[in-house]
């Protein structure tokens, strides 16, 4: 059966980088990149990006999904090359889409300004320094799809369509634009950590690795959800071609994401909107991995994108969720095997609880996780 959607989960450390295709029969493979993991992904992201056929390099849309150095920081060394130059398109929600005011798509890119210095602010600020220039003197396109404007909901449960000519249809289901906006007041603090690359102290923590003998405990434990304010302005994605569909969680909310597949369910008459692969929000945070997300698109794969650096990601409470209220027999995708996530692929556990985990081959790590959902009538 030919394949719809193309997903491979490159290993990016702590952070994300993550290479969309939707090949079409007798026409051109659309592309999506969706950021470039923490600085030190770049080389094995330029590796995967110059291996395309250089007469079909192009990457139809590239998305910055939020200011967290763990995807932004392979990014910046991508936009100072000349493969940035190959993309139709980025979607990045910058200081200017933060803007107070009517809600909705009218705040859209100043004259003049661009997604580099949007970026890196002003070339002369001590945030820019160590960064290269780009190789290209284009102007990047930036947020087209969206007339220029932000890219979000509008309100909770909202939703917005994309829809590519021969190509997928992509709905945005996060941030909303209240979410969006928190962020205003934060940016320069925001920006300036992600761009320092501050990873705080818990990596110094050791990784105690409880037991899993009761998945349900640990599933009803009643904790935080997440409060990051960059995480909560996530651009979180449904990709949806040829009859396959994938939710990219990015590091959105759970209880965002979960309206907003709940709100294009409810446009198509259903309760519920089932999916073939859902990417965990957050490297599967049990702060975001929420039992109402899971319940709002049920999914037969769940991508997790960490290697556990720093954070001790993917948390057990987030996985036992997927585990035990996902549709019978569900796959977990793990980018990299570790001890954290090996424990998951116990021959015992997967037989008491039916789900199977999947991990890089060990003799090409280097390309991480590699997904193909098959086309559908």
């Amino acid at each position: 059966m030919p394949t719809a959607i193309h997903v491979e989960v490159l290993p990016a450390r702590l952070g994300d980088c993550l290479l969309v295709e939707c090949p079409s029969p007798g026409g051109p493979t659309w592309r999506m990149l969706v950021d470039g993991g923490p600085p030190d992904t770049w080389p094995l992201l330029e590796a995967r990006l110059r291996r395309l056929d250089p007469a079909d390099r192009h990457i139809d849309v590239a998305v910055v999904t939020h200011i967290d150095n763990d995807h932004i920081g392979g990014m910046l060394a991508f936009l100072a090359s000349d493969l940035a130059a190959d993309v139709r398109d980025f979607w990045f929600n910058g200081r200017t889409h933060l803007a107070e005011g009517s809600p909705g798509r009218s705040r859209s890119v100043d004259q003049g300004e661009s997604l580099v210095a949007a970026l890196l602010g002003p070339l002369d600020d001590p945030l820019a320094a160590g960064v290269a220039a780009p190789s290209h003197d284009r102007t990047l396109p930036w947020n087209t799809a969206f007339h220029g404007g932000p890219v979000e909901t509008g309100a909770s449960g909202g939703f917005f369509e994309v829809a590519v000519p021969g190509g997928p249809t992509i709905t945005v289901l996060s941030p909303t634009t209240r979410r969006l906006a928190r962020l205003a007041d934060t940016w320069s603090a925001s920006l300036r950590e992600a761009l320092h690359g501050q990873e705080r102290d818990r990596g110094a923590e050791l990784d105690v690795l409880g037991p899993l003998d009761d998945l349900q405990h640990l599933a009803d434990e009643r904790l935080p959800q997440d409060s990051s304010v960059p995480n909560g302005s996530s651009i979180a994605l449904l990709v949806e071609h040829r009859g396959a569909s994938i939710v990219l969680g990015a590091d959105a909310y759970g209880s965002v994401l979960a309206a907003g597949l709940h709100g294009v369910a409810r446009a198509r008459g259903a309760q519920t909107l089932p999916v073939d692969a859902l990417k965990l929000p957050h490297h599967a945070s049990r702060a975001n991995v929420v039992k109402g997300l899971v319940a709002a698109a049920p999914a037969s794969h769940y991508l997790v994108s960490t290697n556990g650096d720093v954070f001790h990601h993917p948390d057990d409470a987030a996985l036992a969720r997927v585990v035990l209220d996902a549709p019978a027999g569900p796959t977990l995708w793990f980018n990299y095997r570790t001890p954290r996530t090996e424990r998951w692929g116990d021959p015992a556990l997967t037989e008491r609880h039916g789900h199977r985990a999947t991990y890089p081959d060990p003799g090409h790590a280097e390309a991480g996780i590699v997904l193909d959902l098959p086309a559908r009538p």
